[in-house]
């Protein structure tokens, strides 16, 4: 393994990887207009996890030597990568059709937000990015595909690093 793939040095790739993969969805967000579905917002948690818990590892790798806790700490790294694979494989299953998207998804902008008055008061009715719509892909895959693959990567990793305990 190399010394990317220590227990002291893999939390630090770890805030990059989920950093990276959020200011890109923030950046798809605000710079392209392409806006969110609620799917969406449930992989950007899915990524603050990884954050705080990856962050939590490099401020206990300052201060313990010991590998007993870096270990369980990269496991719960490979955890929170995990739960980011199982939310954004959910959300490729609903844009390809193979299972329904949550509620949230399939409802209207009047129905969703409290009604016609509402919608009114707001200056008219918004749209509700449905879960099945693809907005932006490269070669093939979706950016939800390209967050389970990238997550389902970082969470095998992590694994390696806390069974293989090496330490810079």
């Amino acid at each position: 393994m190399s010394k990317l793939f220590t227990l002291r040095i893999w939390p630090i790739a770890a805030l990059c990887i989920s950093g990276a993969l959020l200011m890109g969805a923030y950046a798809f967000q605000y710079i392209g207009g392409l806006d969110p579905c609620i799917m969406c917002y449930w992989q950007r948690h899915a990524h603050k996890g990884v954050l705080g818990v990856a962050g939590l590892t490099v401020m206990v790798s300052l201060i313990v030597d010991g590998r007993t806790w870096l270990r369980g700490l990269n496991v719960l790294i490979g955890l929170a990568f995990v739960i980011s694979f199982f939310f954004a494989f959910k959300h490729v299953g609903v844009e390809f059709g193979w299972w329904e998207g949550p509620a949230a998804c399939a409802v209207s902008a009047d129905e969703g937000l409290g009604g016609k008055s509402l919608m009114d008061s707001l200056g008219g009715p918004m749209e509700i990015v449905q879960c099945s719509d693809v907005l932006w892909s490269m070669f093939g895959l979706s950016m939800a595909g390209w967050n389970a693959l990238i997550s389902a990567i970082a969470a095998l990793i992590s694994f390696g690093v806390a069974i293989k305990g090496k330490q810079l």
